[in-house]
C-alpha cells in the first residue's frame, strides 16, 4: 500500500515491486536478502518477469520516503528496512467496498458502485494536487484549480464551477448534482469519456429516479466513500478495487447472461500471447476492458508500453471500460475505444487499412444472428469471412475470422469447446483454417471456471508467423485437472499461478507431456476429419493401471445404454402385465 506522496515519482518497475513488498511484509522489518528471496519467489511464480536491481530499487524507495531504515549494519545486506505506514490499507479499502457491495445487492445496479469509486478517487487525487500546488507555489486556489486541470479537468474555467466529490455531495439534492457533475466532467474531458456514453450510462443507472428506500442505500454508500481518501493510493490498487467490484457481482450477472472472464484466465491468455513492448493489441469484444488492462500491465512489467484498441457493442459497458482504464492509471494516449458491432463493422478500420500485432478476446459464446444472411449481405465483409459464414445460431468462427483478419502476428480467443468439433458450416471453416496452418495451440480448460457456464472453455492460439519447428503442427493441452476450489464461490473452480505457469511453459517449449500435452501433425487432424476435440489427441491414463479415461467414458456410455434398454424392456413388460390383468378382470 502506498504511503504519503511517495508513489508519485516511482518508475513503473519500482511501483510494481513496491506493491508486492507492502503486500508480503506489511509492517514487518526486511533486508536486502529478504527482498531478494521474495522477488525470486515471485519470479518462479511468473508474477515478475525479472527480479530487477534490488539495491537501486530500495534506494529509490528510501529517497522517496516509501521505506525507512530501522536498524543500520556495516554490511548493507543486513540493514533492516520498514514500510512507512500508509493512511489506508488495501485491506481496509476492500472491506469498505465489500460493505458497499452488500448494500448494492439490495436492489441497486452494481455499476453505481463503480461510478462512485471512479469519481471519488479522481476527485481526491485532483484536490490533493490542488493543495500541493498551493503549498509549493503559493498561488490562490482558483489558479491552482486551473493548473491541476492538466490531467483531469474538474474545474470549469468558464463558469468557475468546481466538480469534485466533496463539492458536489455536500449539496442537499446531491444525487441530481452528482449526475449533472458527471455529465459536465465528460464534457470537459472527452478524451476520457465522451458525453453521450456518460449520459447513456447514467440513464441506465437511474440514480435520481430511484424509490426512497433505494436512495437511502446510496446515502449509506456515499457515507462509506466519504470516509475513504484516495489521494495517496496508487492507481494500481484503485484499479484492483474496481476489478474486485466487478468480480463481486460476476456470479449474479453471469446467470443473467453477462460475460465476465475470470482474472486468472485473462492472465493465462495474455501470457500465452506474450505481448512485446512497442506493439499494439485489439480486443473486439472488450467488455470492461480487463484483457487490455492486463496486456498493458504485462508489457509494463517488461519495461515498455503497448497501444490498446477496444470495441464494445454495449455502450454502458464501454463507459465502464473507459472508467476502468483511468483507474488503472493507463495513459490516455495509449487507449482508443469504439462502440459498435465488431462482427459487422470494426470502426477502427473505417478510415484506413487497420491492422494490429495481436488480437485477443472472450466473445459471447454461440452467439445468435450472424449467419450468411447477415454477414454475407455486405460485400465488404467477404474478405474478412473468407473461410465461410458460420451458422446463424453460432458466431464462434465468425469471431475467429474477424480476429485473424486484423492480426499481423497472433490471435488468442476463449470459446466454448463445441467449436472444436461441431459439424456443418463450422466444420467447413475449421477445415480451411487448419489447412492454412494457422492454429498453434489449443488448451482445454477445467470446468466451472466461468460464472455463466459450468462447461469447460478452450483457448485457441493462432499464429501467422509460426517458426519452422511448429509449422504443420498443433499443440494440444488438456488442463482439465489444473484447478482448485474457488475460495469465495462454492460451485466454481479457479486456476492458480502454478497452473498458469505450467501451461505457459509447455506452450513455450511446444512439447509433449504424458497425460497433459501432445504435439500433433496436421495430417493426423485431417485423418480425424478435422475434429479438434482435445480428448481425441490426449489420452489420460489412471496412475495405477493402463486404463484410459476415454476407455472409461466408453465403458460408462455402454453401461448407460444397457441401463436405458433395460428400463425400456421393463416398461414393455409392465404394459403386457397390465393388459393381461385387465383381461382377467
Amino acid at each position: 500500500m502506498s504511503s504519503s506522496n511517495c508513489i508519485k515519482n516511482l518508475p513503473r518497475w519500482v511501483l510494481v515491486r513496491y506493491n508486492f513488498l507492502t503486500e508480503y511484509f506489511g509492517d514487518k522489518p526486511f533486508t536486502v536478502k529478504d527482498t531478494e528471496s521474495l522477488f525470486s519467489k515471485l519470479l518462479s511464480e511468473k508474477k515478475l518477469e525479472h527480479i530487477g536491481a534490488i539495491k537501486e530499487f530500495l534506494s529509490i524507495l528510501k529517497k522517496e520516503g516509501c521505506i525507512k531504515v530501522i536498524q543500520n549494519a556495516l554490511d548493507e545486506k543486513y540493514v533492516k528496512y520498514q514500510i512507512v505506514e500508509s493512511e489506508i490499507s488495501k485491506g481496509d479499502l476492500f472491506t469498505t467496498l465489500k460493505r458497499a457491495a452488500d448494500l448494492i445487492r439490495l436492489g441497486l445496479d452494481y455499476r453505481s458502485l463503480l461510478v462512485f469509486l471512479f469519481y471519488k478517487a479522481i476527485s481526491d487525487k485532483y484536490e490533493d494536487k490542488v493543495n500541493q500546488i498551493v503549498k509549493d507555489r503559493n498561488v490562490p486556489k482558483e489558479v491552482a484549480y486551473i493548473m491541476a486541470n492538466s490531467e483531469f479537468k474538474m474545474y470549469n474555467e468558464d463558469s468557475g464551477e468546481l466538480l469534485t466529490w466533496n463539492e458536489v455531495t455536500k449539496k442537499s439534492d446531491y444525487l441530481t448534482e452528482f449526475q449533472n457533475a458527471l455529465v459536465k466532467f465528460a464534457t470537459l474531458n472527452p478524451d476520457i469519456i465522451n458525453k453521450e456514453l456518460m449520459i447513456a450510462l447514467l440513464n441506465k443507472l437511474g440514480i435520481t429516479t430511484l424509490p426512497n428506500e433505494l436512495k437511502s442505500k446510496l446515502d449509506q454508500i456515499k457515507r462509506l466513500f466519504d470516509n475513504l481518501d484516495f489521494s495517496h493510493i496508487n492507481f494500481d490498487i484503485i484499479g484492483d478495487a474496481y476489478t474486485y467490484i466487478l468480480a463481486q457481482f460476476a456470479p449474479t450477472k453471469g446467470k443473467e447472461g453477462e460475460v465476465y472472464t475470470p482474472q486468472e484466465v485473462i492472465k493465462l491468455l495474455v501470457r500465452l500471447i506474450d505481448l512485446e513492448p512497442g506493439k499494439d493489441v485489439l480486443d473486439p469484444a472488450m467488455g470492461s476492458g480487463a484483457m487490455l488492462i492486463e496486456s498493458y500491465k504485462y508489457v509494463s512489467e517488461k519495461g515498455g508500453s503497448v497501444k490498446l484498441y477496444g470495441q464494445e457493442y454495449n455502450p454502458d459497458m464501454a463507459a465502464i471500460a473507459k472508467l476502468n482504464f483511468v483507474l488503472h492509471g493507463i495513459p490516455k494516449d495509449l487507449v482508443e475505444i469504439q462502440v459498435g458491432d465488431s462482427l459487422r463493422k470494426l470502426k477502427f478500420a473505417e478510415k484506413s487499412e487497420f491492422k494490429v500485432d495481436y488480437v485477443i478476446a472472450n466473445p459471447p459464446w454461440n452467439q445468435d444472428g450472424y449467419g450468411e444472411e447477415v454477414l454475407g449481405s455486405d460485400i465488404s465483409l467477404r474478405k474478412i469471412y473468407k473461410y465461410g459464414f458460420p451458422p446463424n445460431d453460432k458466431a464462434d468462427w465468425a469471431w475467429v475470422q474477424l480476429m485473424l483478419y486484423y492480426a499481423k502476428e497472433k490471435v488468442g480467443i476463449i470459446l466454448d469447446q463445441g467449436a472444436l468439433f461441431r459439424e456443418g458450416k463450422e466444420k467447413t471453416i475449421r477445415e480451411r483454417v487448419v489447412s492454412d496452418d494457422l492454429i498453434e495451440a489449443i488448451i482445454l480448460l477445467p470446468e466451472k471456471l466461468f460464472y455463466n457456464t459450468q462447461a469447460s472453455g478452450i483457448i485457441i492460439i493462432f499464429n501467422k508467423e509460426k517458426n519452422s519447428e511448429r509449422k504443420g503442427k498443433i499443440l494440444f493441452i488438456d488442463a482439465t485437472d489444473l484447478y482448485v476450489k474457488h475460495p469465495e464461490v462454492r460451485k466454481l473452480n479457479k486456476l492458480t499461478y502454478e497452473h498458469i505457469q505450467k501451461i505457459v511453459e509447455v506452450y513455450k517449449e511446444f512439447k509433449t507431456v504424458p497425460n497433459f500435452s501432445r504435439v500433433v501433425n496436421i495430417e493426423e487432424v485431417i485423418k480425424n476429419d478435422y475434429n479438434l476435440n482435445v480428448h481425441n489427441y490426449i489420452t489420460k491414463t489412471l496412475s495405477n493401471n493402463s486404463v484410459s479415461i476415454r476407455e472409461l467414458e466408453e465403458l460408462w456410455n455402454s453401461i448407460e445404454k444397457i441401463r436405458k434398454e433395460r428400463e425400456e424392456k421393463e416398461r414393455e413388460l409392465e404394459e403386457v402385465i397390465r393388459i393381461m390383468v385387465s383381461k382377467i378382470d
